[in-house]
C-alpha cells in the first residue's frame, strides 16, 4: 500500500511520545510549535506498538482536540489544530481494541503540553511534565478484536480511598472477589473519585484495580481534582497526568460510551457544582454527530445528572446545573442510559421522562451504590480488618455488572464481598420485646418475642428503585404485593444509635429509595415465616425467607 506519510514508530504511546524514524539512526527533530497535529490510526497487527511496513490505516475513526472532531480518511490518515496545553485523543471505535499500559489503562491519546503544567499553583502533586514541540507525526495504534453486542462491563463508583489503609480494605472487599474476572466483563468504568483527595494514591490504585485483569475506564470527581489550582482549566492536571483525557469516548458492541467531566470546579477555595463547561459540551455535539440514533449512549460522570424526581421529597439533590442542555443533545437518540457516583447517602434509579423536557423512549439516570459505601472509615470492622462501610440508605457497598444486549442495558447491584443474590434485607420495625433479663442485649436479626402494635415487616431491596415489584407469603399464604416507602432504614437507625460516638460511628441515616413494607396482622403466638421475593425493572430477581417467633411475654 503506498502511504502518503513517512513511516515512524511510536516509543512510548500514550504518556510522553517521543518519534523517531523506523530506518533512521535517531530521534527527529521535533517540529517548531506546528499548530496542526496529523498522523495515521492504523491497525497494529502483530502489538509491537510500530506502525510497520503492511499494516493499513483505518478509515473513519474520530480524533480530536477536546472541541473539534475529524474522522481519518480512506488510509486511516488524519490533521486537525492542536493548541497547546491539550490532549489530542480518538475515540475507539466498536471493533477494535486499544492497547493498555501496564496497569490497564486504555492508551488513546497524546498529551501536548511543551513546557508542561504551568506555575500557576503551588502543585500538591506531580502535575503534567513537559512534553516538547509537538512531533510531526502522532500515529495511534488499535488492535483488532471485535465484542459481540451481547457483552459485560463492571460498574464502579468512588473507591475514594485516602490511605494505604484503606486501599488495603478496597483490595480484600472488592479486588479479591473480582480477581481474574469471573464475571467475563470486556471493562470496567470508574464513574468519579477514584481516590479520596490523595492523588499520590494513584499508583497503587491503579496497580490494585489491575488485578481485575480488564481496561478501566475512568472519569475524575470532586476528590480526585488539584485543588490549588486558581481555576477550572488547571483542575485535573494530575489526573490527566495518569489518566489522559479527562472526557472522551469510545464503542463497544452497539453502545457509545460517553465519559464525562462534570465536576465544576470554581477555583482554589470556591469549591464546585456540577457542570459540564462550554467546550465539553461543543465537544458532545460533535462527537455525537454521526453516531446513529439506535445506538444505546451510555453516559458516565461523577456528580449525577439528577438524583430525584421533580414530585419527589427526597432530603438531598445532587444535579448537573445545565443537565437540559444535554438533554437537548441527546435527544435524537432513543436508548439512553445515564451512571454516577458522589452521592454517599443513596443510590437513585430517576426515570427522565416529559416531566423534565425529554421527549424521546425514557431513561434511567442511575446514581451508583458506591464502592467506599459510606466511607472506608465508617462502622466496626469484620475479621478481615474491613470496616462494614453501610451508606446512610442502608444498602451494603458494593459494584455493578452491566448487562448490555444489543442497544439495551441491565444493571445489576452485587454487595462488597461478591454475591449476586445477596440483595434483601428483611427486618421487624418495631422489634419484637422481651421480658427476660437479657432484653437490652438481644441483637437485631434474633426476632423473638411479644408483638408490639403497628408492626410492620421491611425490606430494603438494595440498589431498587420505585418500580421494583417485592412481595410477601406470610405462613404459606399466597403473596401480597408490599408497598413502596420512602423512609429511613430501620437497620440503619438501629447502628446509628449503635456506634453513634465511638470510632465505629456511622453517618445518619438517609431517606432510602429502595424500601418496602408490609403492614402485619395480629399473630398468634409460635413460629412464623415470611417468604419475600423482589423482581425489579431490569428482571433480577432475589428471594429470602424470614422467621420470627411470637411468645406469650408479657
Amino acid at each position: 500500500m503506498k502511504r502518503q506519510l513517512p513511516h515512524f514508530k511510536i516509543i512510548r504511546y500514550g504518556l510522553v511520545v517521543a518519534i523517531c524514524l523506523s530506518a533512521g539512526t535517531g530521534f527527529t527533530e521535533l517540529a517548531a510549535q506546528p499548530s496542526i497535529a496529523k498522523g495515521t490510526v492504523y491497525v497494529d497487527a502483530n502489538e509491537n506498538g510500530v506502525f510497520d511496513t503492511g499494516e493499513t490505516g483505518i478509515e473513519g475513526v474520530k480524533v480530536s482536540n477536546g472541541v473539534d472532531v475529524v474522522k481519518t480518511n480512506a488510509e486511516g490518515q488524519y490533521e486537525i489544530e492542536l493548541p497547546a496545553e491539550s490532549i489530542l485523543f480518538i475515540s475507539k471505535p466498536a471493533n477494535y481494541r486499544v492497547p493498555l499500559n501496564e496497569v490497564q489503562l486504555p492508551q488513546f491519546y497524546y498529551r501536548h503540553y511543551p513546557k508542561g503544567t504551568p506555575a500557576v499553583a503551588d502543585w500538591k502533586w506531580s502535575v503534567i511534565e513537559p512534553t516538547g514541540n509537538l512531533p510531526k507525526v502522532i500515529n495511534f495504534p488499535l488492535l483488532e478484536g471485535s465484542v459481540p453486542d451481547n457483552f459485560k462491563a463492571m460498574g464502579f463508583a468512588d473507591p475514594q480511598t485516602t490511605t494505604d489503609e484503606e486501599l488495603d480494605m478496597m483490595r480484600k472487599d472488592i479486588i479479591d472477589a473480582l480477581f481474574g474476572n469471573p464475571y467475563g466483563a470486556e471493562f470496567g468504568m470508574v464513574a468519579g473519585d477514584v481516590v479520596n483527595d490523595n492523588l499520590e494514591l494513584y499508583e497503587r490504585h491503579n496497580r490494585l484495580m489491575s488485578q481485575i485483569g480488564v481496561p478501566m475506564w475512568n472519569v475524575p470527581g470532586n476528590h480526585d481534582i488539584n485543588r490549588e489550582s486558581p481555576n477550572y482549566e488547571y483542575s485535573t492536571q494530575t489526573y490527566r497526568s495518569v489518566f489522559g483525557p479527562d472526557y472522551y469516548s469510545f464503542e463497544y458492541g452497539q453502545v457509545h460510551f460517553l465519559a464525562l467531566n462534570n465536576i465544576g470546579f470554581k477555583g482554589r477555595g470556591k469549591g464546585y457544582e456540577g457542570h459540564i463547561d462550554a467546550d465539553q459540551m461543543e465537544w458532545i455535539k460533535n462527537d455525537l454527530q454521526d453516531v446513529a440514533t439506535d445506538k444505546l449512549i451510555m453516559v458516565i460522570t461523577h456528580i449525577p445528572l439528577l438524583t430525584y424526581a421533580d414530585n419527589r421529597t427526597f432530603q438531598k439533590a445532587t444535579n448537573t446545573d445545565n443537565f437540559k442542555e444535554l438533554l437537548g443533545i441527546l435527544g435524537r437518540f432513543q436508548y439512553v442510559y445515564t451512571i454516577a457516583g458522589h452521592d454517599t447517602s443513596n443510590s437513585w434509579k430517576v426515570e427522565i421522562n416529559h416531566t423534565h423536557g425529554w421527549k424521546g423512549y425514557p431513561f434511567i439516570a442511575h446514581t451508583l451504590a458506591e464502592v467506599r459505601g459510606s466511607g472506608w472509615d465508617s462502622g466496626p470492622r469484620d475479621e478481615r480488618g474491613v470496616r462494614q462501610a453501610t451508606m446512610e440508605d442502608g444498602n451494603p457497598n458494593g459494584y455493578y455488572i452491566f448487562y448490555f444486549e444489543g442497544n439495551k442495558v441491565k444493571p445489576q447491584f452485587i454487595p462488597a464481598g461478591g454475591d449476586p443474590t445477596d440483595r434483601l434485607r428483611i427486618m421487624l420495625d418495631p422489634q419484637l420485646s422481651h421480658s427476660d433479663s437479657l432484653s437490652q442485649t438481644h441483637p437485631l436479626g434474633l426476632d423473638r418475642g411479644t408483638q408490639p402494635d403497628n408492626m410492620l415487616l421491611v425490606v430494603n431491596f438494595f440498589d431498587g428503585g420505585e418500580r421494583d415489584k417485592v412481595t410477601v407469603s406470610l405462613d404459606d399464604q399466597p403473596p401480597l404485593p408490599m408497598t413502596y416507602a420512602e423512609r429511613t432504614d430501620p437497620f440503619s437507625e438501629h447502628q446509628y444509635q449503635k456506634y453513634k460516638d465511638t470510632d465505629d460511628a456511622f453517618p445518619a441515616p438517609a431517606i432510602s429509595s429502595h424500601i418496602w413494607q408490609y403492614p402485619l396482622p395480629k399473630l398468634a403466638p409460635g413460629i412464623h415465616v415470611a417468604v419475600v421475593k423482589a423482581v425489579d425493572e431490569f428482571g433480577f430477581e432475589d428471594e429470602e425467607a424470614f422467621t420470627f417467633e411470637i411468645t406469650n411475654d408479657k
